[in-house]
């Protein structure tokens, strides 16, 4: 995980250290960002912002609980456990990991959930090196070429969302892991790396602020990067936050 030193666009306040990491299980990731036709279907409303870009856009304005609760009604569907404690119901549910799976127990738990910081990282990495999972970074700005072949950004977003799966997957047929908009995983931020080697990470025990990866439409291409990292309380809606699931495998 991380950047090296040498990587146009690194950023200088979320660090980027880079560090070995080993994920001792395999997990399936959804293709795609969640559409706000799925979020509508399962959940009943639809939050987002940009509801005249479609259905087949990702849902946003979502928020870190509102996504977990997401994950639980798949589980709930699928006969699977819950990896989420959740109460309420709609914008006012509020979640947390289930007391079974806390700490590095997280990826024990066989129901669907949000990727952790370092299997999201490894997802959109799907073998690469390099700051894209389809090449380097040449370009701060909006000019990137790798950029705008997979990343929906402020190149070619024209200030909106858009249908995923319109851009170029990755090796492993994910799309938008760049741009279009950002992604809530598990993890509290834990403002600077590590600099040992770490298996099964989960971020900081608690804090403040989730965090949330990808970039989003009308960002910078070095937003764009496997590496770089932000983040948002928990709370927090926003129409370019929205998330993608996982499932350990057994």
């Amino acid at each position: 995980m991380g950047s090296p030193t040498t990587e146009l666009g690194r950023s200088s306040v979320l660090i980027e250290t880079q560090h070995q990491v080993t994920l001792t299980r395999s997990f399936w990731m959804h293709k795609y960002e969640v559409t706000q036709s799925e979020f509508q279907t399962r959940m009943g409303y639809n939050p987002s912002h940009f509801a005249s870009c479609g259905g087949n856009c990702p849902t946003e304005k979502v928020n870190w609980y509102e996504a977990a609760a997401y994950c639980n009604a798949m589980s709930r569907a699928a006969g699977l456990a819950e990896c989420f404690a959740c109460s309420g119901s709609g914008t006012s549910v509020s979640c947390d990991v289930a007391s079974a799976y806390a700490g590095g127990g997280y990826y024990a738990c066989l129901g669907y959930r949000l990727p952790t910081e370092a299997e999201w990282e490894y997802a959109y990495r799907a073998g690469t090196s390099t700051a894209f999972y389809n090449g380097g970074i040449t370009d701060l700005n909006c000019s990137d070429p790798n950029a705008n072949a997979i990343a929906w950004h402020c190149g070619n977003g024209q200030g909106t969302t858009h249908p995923v799966g319109g851009k170029q997957p990755n090796a492993w047929g994910l799309y938008d892991m760049a741009g279009n908009v950002y992604e809530w995983v598990y993890d509290w931020l834990s403002v600077s790396y590590p600099t040992q080697a770490m298996t099964d990470p989960t971020g900081a025990i608690t804090g403040t602020d989730r965090v949330t990866r990808g970039g989003l439409y009308n960002e910078s291409a070095h937003l764009m990067r496997a590496a770089y990292r932000n983040h948002s309380p928990p709370s927090i809606r926003y129409n370019g936050v929205g998330f993608r699931v996982v499932r350990s495998s057994p």
